[in-house]
């Protein structure tokens, strides 16, 4: 009887393989290296069947940059590239935004399909080409990319070793004139900075600048996480590498809005409003001068203070015979080819620039108020430490309500520490 069994088992098995096999003729009739040709050639089709070309969103390196505007046409191998990019060379050679620069370009497979840039494109390179003997990686970028999903009109491509997306979508207008509204675009937004995020009425300290969003989001459990999103400017805002979701609302495009020059959720209610006195001047490129009177050994800014500070002037003058000429807070006029701070506390002593990096933010349950953190040593500085006192006293002492003199175009600003009213020091331009 077993051995009836075990025939009968076998017999079923037989049939069961045979029709697998049967089904796996029907799936597959074609073989692997059929399907993969048939995908590049579909591929191919799609990139070319575009009269205008298309558009790529290109983030390099870590997102840390932001990310940038390409158009790209492809024609049986060639390409032909334009960026916002400007580029220049030491030998006085220019490549300004809108640029067309021609190179080569392949379908291939491997283990899938990739498009592989793969001759030298100045514009597309630059963000991978290794910039010394010692940086053999540059910017960390791909040039080669994974098809991941595919449409007449729209592309998902996966960078093939640092894994960034890349979006392409078809140019319904010339190249030259999409590179133009996102130049324009571009200009509008980076002219005046946002620092406050409002969404479903919930106000957030944000900073929109130089292509991140930047804040910090606290969760249920009360933890704190710093958040950075990349984002590509477009011809009517601004687009983020992937969705966003805050305060329960998930959203990814937002546009400008030329009447208000608010920055608007494209279908939410998230909004980036245009910034008051107090976050401009967080953003501020100039320098706020503190006003002393070396003889009469006064100046705008309290007793202690002036105490503090006219110590630190003897001490240089006896270790130096150098006065402190000039003593401002703000924009670092050295930063980024001298110094690395963007902002900074300053002294011009002697013919001696000494910073010290700072940053400021606004701050407070209403974002009426202003800090100022310490971020380390700008140039010089590590030879007049001695002026430590200075540096902590306004960073200890905040945050700061600040009073202007005027809200349109202040000239001059009063900060009275919140901690202790006494405090006080004013600046002006």
């Amino acid at each position: 009887m077993k051995k009836i069994y075990y025939m009968l088992f076998l017999l079923l098995t037989g049939v069961c393989f045979n029709a697998c096999v049967s089904e796996e003729e029907d799936l597959f009739d074609k073989s692997a290296a059929e399907r993969m040709n048939e995908a590049i050639a579909n591929y191919k089709a799609i990139l070319q069947d575009a009269p205008n070309g298309w558009v790529m969103e290109f983030y390099p390196s870590d997102r840390s940059m932001g990310g940038y505007v390409y158009t790209a046409k492809f024609d049986n191998g060639k390409v032909d590239m334009a960026s916002e990019v400007s580029l220049s060379s030491n030998s006085g050679e220019s490549w300004p935004a809108g640029t067309v620069v021609s190179s080569q370009y392949r379908v291939i497979s491997e283990q899938s399909v990739i498009l592989t840039f793969d001759t030298y494109n100045l514009l597309f390179h630059f963000f991978s080409e290794p910039k010394g003997s010692s940086d053999t990686d540059g910017y960390a970028s791909d040039y080669e990319f994974i098809f991941m999903e595919s449409s007449a009109d729209r592309l998902v491509l996966r960078g093939k070793k640092y894994g960034n997306t890349l979006v392409m979508t078809k140019l319904t207008e010339s190249a030259d004139s999409y590179i133009q509204k996102i130049l324009d675009m571009q200009e509008k937004m980076d002219a005046v900075p946002r620092m406050r995020m409002v969404v479903e009425g919930k106000i957030y300290a944000v900073s929109l600048a130089d292509k991140l969003l930047s804040y910090t989001e606290t969760k249920e459990d009360s933890s704190v996480e710093n958040v950075d999103m990349a984002f590509i400017y477009t011809p009517e805002g601004l687009k983020f590498y992937e969705p966003l979701t805050i305060n329960g609302v998930t959203f990814q495009e937002c546009v400008y809005d030329d009447a208000s020059e608010t920055i608007k959720g494209k279908d939410a209610d998230v909004s980036f409003p245009y910034p008051t006195t107090l976050e401009l001047f967080c953003k501020t490129t100039s320098q706020w001068h503190f006003t002393f009177n070396v003889d009469a050994k006064t100046g705008e800014m309290d007793e202690n203070f002036l105490k503090i500070f006219f110590s630190v002037y003897d001490q240089n003058w006896n270790k130096y015979k150098e006065e402190i000429l000039d003593w401002y807070l703000g924009y670092n006029g050295l930063y980024p080819f001298l110094d690395t701070n963007r902002y900074c506390i300053g002294w011009l002593s002697g013919r001696y620039d000494v910073l010290f990096g700072i940053n400021m933010s606004v701050t407070g349950e209403n974002l009426d108020q202003l800090a100022i953190q310490p971020i380390g040593a700008g140039r010089n500085y590590s030879f007049y430490s001695y002026f430590d006192p200075i540096v902590g006293y306004i960073t200890g002492n905040g945050p700061y309500n600040v009073e202007f003199d005027n809200a349109e175009q202040p000239t001059k600003a009063k900060f009275v520490s919140v901690m202790d009213s006494n405090v006080w020091f004013s600046v002006a331009k």
